[in-house]
């Protein structure tokens, strides 16, 4: 499955909160300078040493409350996977998604400019 990973452009994108899009998905994660020992491990995605300690996959439906209105505001977020130090959700149906984000994520902000 080819993925499509974008990240929002930002003045301060480097490291802190991040947001973007995966294919059909949108995504937030926080991003610190160094492993933290609470991180998502990029290769078990388990709790241990990481870069990124919150991380959130969802897609916003935006859905009508009355049958002749198309789209009156209100939008459903299904969550695929949530992690705040630790997994909160994590959908077997996504995982492969996930891996990829967060093995993305991990080699983005571990790159080091040379001057």
């Amino acid at each position: 499955m080819e993925l499509n990973i974008k990240v929002e452009k930002s003045r301060k994108n480097r490291y802190g909160y991040i947001k973007g899009e995966i294919n059909d998905y949108s995504w937030f994660a926080l991003v610190h300078r160094k492993d933290v020992e609470y991180g998502i491990d990029p290769k078990t995605l388990k709790k241990g040493n990481g870069k990124i300690t919150r991380l959130c996959v969802y897609k916003d439906i935006p859905i009508s409350l009355e049958n002749n209105v198309k789209y009156d505001g209100v939008i459903k977020r299904y969550i695929f996977a949530n992690y705040k130090r630790e997994w909160d959700v994590l959908s077997p149906d996504h995982k492969y998604i996930v891996k990829n984000l967060v093995e993305y994520l991990e080699r983005r902000y571990s790159i080091k400019l040379v001057k």
